[in-house]
């Protein structure tokens, strides 16, 4: 079993009709080489046709000697908003033929782990391999993406601030996407098994290899589901934590009120100029027991209320 990454024709012309299974993982390759590739390599021209437009959704065809798959994976794992890189992979009895624009670090270090091992199981291991190692891609991005949630929910707890909400959406934008691609790719892959089963010349203990991939793959799906069901309630608990941060606000600007209502209600009634106040208080010492003592007590008196109901208002 050969691992190559380039074109070579007359190489790929010597494997293929020595029937040895080879992986052929094309990065960036020119128009040219991808028709030289699908020449040697038979395949259907509708499918090569998908392969030199890149931008498709995910999806699966069959054709009757190989089974094309486009198939989504993040491009690197510990970035929420990597947009993901698209690989698309041809299946046969005879080779595996995997092409992408990106960059793609899983499939770089699969080659370089699989040069090192003598591949005795058989084409499904090598099947098996770059599949789970495309879908296993995903669970570090929700590690990463629930350190991201955790981070944002201690700020909001602590401090809540306008940039937190729109973090909090631009996460939500980057997560439904990864979520779709996932989604129509465990919703495909049903589909996918039955028709790489059904390839001539593959061996035929393939089904449980595939059966692990597509039990990853609805993992992955319901971790990212998880995930948005935390965003949503983190948009609750923002919106909660920011009412709540009015009412602590509003609740002090009342107290602050009643103060001042307090001590505009004495002032006013001792600027009333009643006969008695004018004629009678005439001293230093009545001014600071009427005027200063009969200010100050009130309010002393509502300050003894407020810190003893503190925790009900603040």
């Amino acid at each position: 079993m050969r691992i190559l990454t380039e074109v070579d024709t007359v190489q790929l012309a010597a494997l293929h009709d020595a029937d040895e299974f080879f992986w052929l993982d094309l990065h960036d390759p020119s128009a040219a080489e991808v028709t030289t590739a699908g020449d040697v390599l038979e395949l259907h021209p509708v499918a090569m046709e998908d392969t030199e437009d890149f931008g498709q959704r995910p999806k699966v065809d069959a054709y009757p000697q190989h089974v094309f798959l486009v198939f989504y994976t993040p491009a690197r794992s510990h970035e929420v908003e990597d947009l993901g890189v698209e690989v698309h992979l041809y299946i046969s009895g005879r080779f595996v033929l995997t092409v992408r624009r990106g960059s793609c670090s899983r499939l770089d270090s699969l080659r370089s782990e699989l040069a090192d091992l003598d591949l005795r199981q058989g084409e499904e291991y090598l099947v098996h391999r770059i599949l789970i190692a495309l879908t296993d891609a995903y669970f570090p991005l929700v590690n990463a993406l629930e350190v991201r949630v955790d981070a944002l929910e201690d700020a909001i707890f602590h401090r809540t601030r306008s940039e937190q909400l729109e973090q909090i959406y631009r996460l939500r934008q980057d997560l439904l996407r990864h979520e779709r691609r996932v989604e129509a790719q465990a919703g495909y892959f049903p589909a996918a098994v039955e028709a790489i089963l059904a390839l001539p010349g593959l061996s035929r203990g393939t089904k449980a290899y595939l059966d692990d991939v597509a039990d990853h793959l609805k993992r992955v799906s319901g971790e990212l589901g998880r995930q948005r069901d935390d965003l949503q309630s983190l948009t609750n608990t923002f919106f909660n934590a920011n009412a709540n941060k009015l009412n602590q606000s509003a609740a002090r600007l009342s107290v602050l009120a009643t103060f001042f209502v307090t001590a505009t209600l004495i002032t006013g009634f001792f600027g009333q100029n009643f006969g008695w106040l004018v004629d009678s208080i005439a001293s230093r010492r009545d001014f600071l027991i009427l005027g200063v003592g009969g200010l100050l007590l009130p309010l002393l008196a509502l300050c003894v209320y407020f810190f003893r109901r503190r925790d009900d208002w603040m």
